[in-house]
């Protein structure tokens, strides 16, 4: 864990319990992690086991930038989970990286590797159609 201090003269500003939620979520990520680097394997388990509970939320701001419907969470969302425990366990606690920095591309991957392709194939078609049928 990295302690800075306040340099002198400056102010504490006062912020948002978001931030604060965040903040403590990436402080003990970064412990528990830690502490899983340490422990035997039993115990290493539970500790990463509660590092991917805490960072759940991750999934849904990663689904929330790809603006996935819920229907479509839903059917991700076990690629996504999948994602967020490789990030887990390649994670450098000890590193400079933050967490959600370094698992959100994780979770992105996963969750972009399963997606239907589908949507993009259709809209090709029918632009290719459209422009055949201008042609004819």
């Amino acid at each position: 864990m990295r302690v800075v201090e306040q340099p002198p003269g400056s102010t504490v500003t006062e912020k948002s319990p978001a931030d604060w939620a965040d903040q403590t979520r990436r402080i003990l990520t970064r412990d528990l992690l830690t502490r899983a680097a340490h422990a035997q394997p039993g115990e290493a388990r539970a500790l990463e086991f509660r590092a991917l509970h805490l960072n759940l939320p991750l999934i849904g701001e990663v689904a929330d930038r790809l603006a996935l419907t819920d229907s479509r969470r839903r059917g991700l969302e076990h690629h996504a989970l999948e994602g967020l425990h490789e990030a887990i366990h390649l994670f450098d606690p000890f590193g400079r990286a933050d967490f959600p920095e370094f698992a959100r591309p994780f979770v992105e991957r996963r969750i972009r590797t399963h997606l239907p392709a589908t949507n993009l194939r259709l809209a090709v078609h029918r632009v290719a159609l459209a422009i055949a049928g201008s042609r004819v």
